[in-house]
């Protein structure tokens, strides 16, 4: 499970480290790669595994399984896989986000060329642009004092 929020900068090349404890659990001797998807205002880091299960998840719901026949069904499917960026992570533990950039700016329309948060999200990381993350996490602390104090 990852977990936790680092804050970090992205270099001259594009490149973010990744945390420690992150690396230990995403990448091994035998595979680096890292899928990165932008997705709701920061980028997403995926094993090859993880990127599958959370895709194939988001079309299981109610009674709703992934119809190769239904047009949107394959659209968004479409569209899930082609964004995503498969990437090496290197040997100092850098994730190349100037990768993402297949799309010409997706990397400055998310903010993420200075100063940035990698943050745990269970079975997958995100990076953020470290101000839109403080922005978060002042939401998050409103909301989860409303949740546990009602008045």
């Amino acid at each position: 499970m990852l977990t936790g929020a680092y804050p970090m900068s992205v270099d001259a090349k594009g490149r973010v480290t990744l945390p420690a404890v992150f690396r230990k659990q995403l990448v091994d001797e035998t595979n680096k790669t890292i899928l990165l998807v932008p997705f709701d205002g920061c980028v997403n880091g995926f094993t090859r595994e993880g990127f599958k299960a959370w895709v194939d998840g988001l079309f299981e719901y109610a009674d709703h399984h992934f119809d190769p026949r239904n047009r949107k069904d394959v659209m968004l499917k479409r569209g899930l896989m082609g964004s995503a960026v498969e990437i090496d992570v290197d040997s100092a533990g850098r994730v190349a986000l100037g990768k993402l950039d297949v799309k010409p700016g997706t990397r400055e329309k998310l903010g993420l060329v200075a100063d940035v948060t990698v943050v745990g999200a269970d079975d997958h990381f995100e990076v953020w642009n470290t101000e839109e993350w403080n922005k978060q996490q002042a939401d998050f602390e409103m909301d989860l004092e409303s949740l546990l104090y009602h008045d």
